[in-house]
C-alpha cells in the first residue's frame, strides 16, 4: 500500500474546501486567545431603530483579513466579529453577552483605519476592557496612525497602536503578549517591536517607522480567507456591488450576491486635497512612497480562490488602469487562459482608452460588472482644481462605448469640493441630467456626497493653502463628530460637522437642495444628497 502523500501547509486541503492546508485543517489547535472586532460608527450602548440611523460602516477594511491570516499561519487562533454587521441581522445582538464567552481572550484587535470608526472603536475597547479587564486592546490603520499618541494619552482602553502597515508588526506584538502571562509589560521586549506605539509609565513610546510592505510581502499575504469571521456568507453579500438595486432586492435567494474588495496595491500617485489617502498621507503614516502593486500571479490566485467560493464579483482597491497598459492588458490575459469568468467593478480616476474597456467587457461576467467614474463636478474648471483632467465631451466619448456595451456605471459627483458653489452646482445638475437622458436608467446611479476633511489630507495640512478654515484638528475632534452625527439628520446636507469651511461663501443647503430638485422623475438612477454622514 503506498504512503499517503504528505500535504504540505501551503498546499489545498484535501478536504475540498479550496482554502490552503494552513488555514483549513492544518490550523492550530486549542482555545482562542485572540478575538478581531470591528465597530461600527455609532457606540456600543446605542440601540439603533429604523432610517433615523445614518450609516453604520460595516465593511472591514481590506487589510485586515491578511493580518488575521498572518497570525492563523503562526498557530494564533481568531475568532472576528463585524458588530455593526451583528446588529443588522440582529437589533438585539449584544456585544458584551458576546464577549462573556471568550473567557480565554488575552488580545483584542480593533480596526480604526477610517475616522468614521472613532468613536465606535474606542467603544468597543472600552466594553472589551469592562467584561474582559486582562485582555489587550490593539488598534491600527490610517486614523489610528495619525492620531496615535494622542490616542494612548487620551483612551486607557488602548493598550497598543501599530501605526503604518502592520503584517510583521502585529505578529510580533501578538507572540510576545501571549508567551507572557498577567499584565505587566516588563520583559516584552517592546522597543523591538517596528511602528508600535505605547505607554511606558507616564510617557508614550513610538517605535521607529522601520517595516512597509513590499511587493513581494503583498504577494505572501492572504486576502481571501475570512472565515474568522462569525456569520462570513453573510458578510459577503455587503460587499457586492451593484446599480439594478430592483433586481438584488427581488431576488428570492440574496445569499448568492457574494462579493469581495480586493487589495491589487498600496498607497497612491496622487495628492487630491481632499484625500487621506493620498501619496503624501502613506509617506507620513507608512513610508509608503508611491504606488505598490502585487503581483498578477497572486492577484490572478486570488480571484480564483474567490472563485471556488461562491464569490461572483471581484472589486478592485486601485484603478488597474492607473497601473499602466501592460498590467491590466496581462491581468485579463491571464484571466482569460486561466479560464476565470467572474464580475469586476474598477474605479476610474481619468478616462480609460477605449481599448480598456472593450477588453474588460471580453474579460469580465458582465452579469456582475460595473465602472465607476468620478467628474465630480459638471465644472470642468473645478474638475481641474480637483485632480480630473478630462473634458465632458471625453467623458461623454467613453459612456458612449460603455452604453455600447452596456455597462453598469456609478457616476461620482461631490457637493461641497473647493470651487462647487451656488453657481457651478447648475453645471454639475446640467451634466447629470445629459447623463441621465443618454444612459440607460437601469444600469446607471448618479451619487453626489460631501466630503469631511480627512486627517492628513493635504487640506488638513496646509489650510491656507486651500482657503480654508478648519474646525476639526484632535483625534477628540472626530470622536465627538463619530459621536454627534450617528443619526440622519437634515443638518447632514449643509456644513454642520465637515471639519472645514471655505473662505468663500456658498450655501451647501441651496446646493443640495437644487440637487435634490433637478433629480425628480428620474428617481431610479439619480440618487439624493444622502441624509446622514
Amino acid at each position: 500500500m503506498d504512503m499517503p502523500k504528505k500535504v504540505g501547509r501551503n498546499d489545498p486541503c484535501p478536504c475540498g474546501s479550496g482554502r490552503k492546508y494552513k488555514h483549513c485543517h492544518g490550523r492550530a489547535r486549542g482555545p482562542i486567545r485572540v478575538l478581531y472586532v470591528h465597530p461600527a460608527k455609532y457606540g456600543v450602548d446605542f440601540r439603533p431603530y429604523g432610517k433615523l440611523v445614518g450609516r453604520p460602516y460595516n465593511l472591514i477594511p481590506m487589510g485586515l483579513p491578511p493580518l488575521v491570516n498572518v497570525l492563523r499561519e503562526n498557530g494564533i487562533r481568531v475568532r472576528g466579529l463585524n458588530y455593526p454587521m451583528e446588529k443588522a441581522l440582529n437589533q438585539a445582538f449584544d456585544l458584551r453577552r458576546w464577549l462573556e464567552a471568550q473567557p480565554g481572550t488575552r488580545v483584542v484587535l480593533i480596526d480604526l483605519h477610517w475616522y468614521e470608526h472613532a468613536y465606535g472603536a474606542i467603544s468597543v475597547a472600552r466594553a472589551c476592557k469592562e467584561i474582559l479587564p486582562e485582555v489587550w486592546t490593539v488598534v491600527g490603520g490610517l486614523t489610528a496612525s495619525a492620531f496615535s499618541e494622542e490616542i494612548l494619552r487620551s483612551f486607557p482602553e488602548i493598550d497598543f497602536v501599530i501605526r503604518g502597515d502592520a503584517e510583521r508588526p502585529l505578529l510580533g506584538l501578538v507572540q510576545r503578549l501571549l508567551g507572557k502571562s498577567g499584565r505587566p509589560k516588563e520583559g516584552l521586549d517592546l522597543n523591538r517591536v517596528p511602528n508600535l506605539s505605547y505607554r511606558d509609565g507616564d510617557g508614550i513610546v513610538e517605535n521607529e517607522l522601520t517595516y512597509c510592505a513590499t511587493a513581494a510581502d503583498l504577494d505572501r499575504l492572504d486576502f481571501v480567507d475570512i472565515d474568522f469571521l462569525e456569520h462570513e456568507d453573510q458578510y459577503y453579500v455587503h460587499e457586492y456591488i451593484v446599480t439594478d438595486l430592483e433586481m438584488a432586492r427581488s431576488a428570492a435567494d440574496k445569499s448568492v450576491f457574494r462579493g469581495r474588495w480586493l487589495c491589487n496595491a498600496r498607497g497612491c500617485t496622487y495628492d487630491c486635497y481632499f484625500c487621506g489617502g493620498c501619496k503624501s498621507a502613506h509617506k507620513a503614516l507608512a513610508g509608503r512612497n508611491g504606488v505598490v502593486a502585487r503581483s498578477l500571479a497572486s492577484l490572478v490566485d486570488d480571484i480564483r480562490r474567490m472563485q471556488k467560493n461562491r464569490v461572483i464579483q471581484v472589486s478592485f482597491s486601485y484603478d488597474i488602469v492607473e497601473l499602466g497598459d501592460a498590467y491590466w492588458q496581462e491581468l485579463f490575459s491571464r484571466l482569460e487562459s486561466s479560464g476565470i469568468k467572474i464580475g469586476l467593478y474598477n474605479e476610474l480616476f481619468h478616462m480609460p482608452k477605449p481599448e480598456f474597456i472593450e477588453e474588460f467587457v471580453k474579460s469580465s461576467d458582465m452579469a456582475h460588472s460595473c465602472i465607476a467614474l468620478s467628474p465630480l463636478s459638471g465644472s470642468e474648471e473645478v474638475r481641474r482644481l480637483n485632480g480630473k483632467y478630462f473634458s465632458n465631451d471625453e467623458l461623454f466619448d467613453i459612456l458612449d462605448l460603455l452604453n455600447l456595451y452596456n455597462v453598469p456605471i456609478f457616476c461620482y459627483f461631490s457637493l461641497n469640493l473647493l470651487g462647487e458653489n451656488d453657481e457651478t452646482i447648475q453645471e454639475s445638475i446640467d451634466l447629470a441630467r445629459a447623463i441621465c437622458e443618454f444612459y440607460p436608467s437601469s444600469l446607471l446611479k448618479i451619487i453626489n456626497s460631501l466630503h469631511t476633511i480627512d486627517p492628513l489630507s493635504p487640506m488638513s495640512a496646509d489650510p491656507e493653502k486651500y482657503a480654508i478654515q478648519r474646525t476639526m484638528f484632535t483625534f477628540m475632534d472626530y470622536y465627538n463628530y463619530c459621536r454627534d452625527t450617528h443619526l440622519n439628520r437634515p443638518e447632514a446636507r449643509t456644513e454642520m460637522h465637515r471639519g472645514f469651511e471655505p473662505l468663500e461663501k456658498r450655501s451647501l443647503k441651496a446646493m443640495a437642495d437644487a440637487w435634490d430638485a433637478a433629480r425628480l422623475g428620474r428617481e431610479s438612477s439619480w440618487w439624493p444628497i444622502p441624509p446622514g454622514w
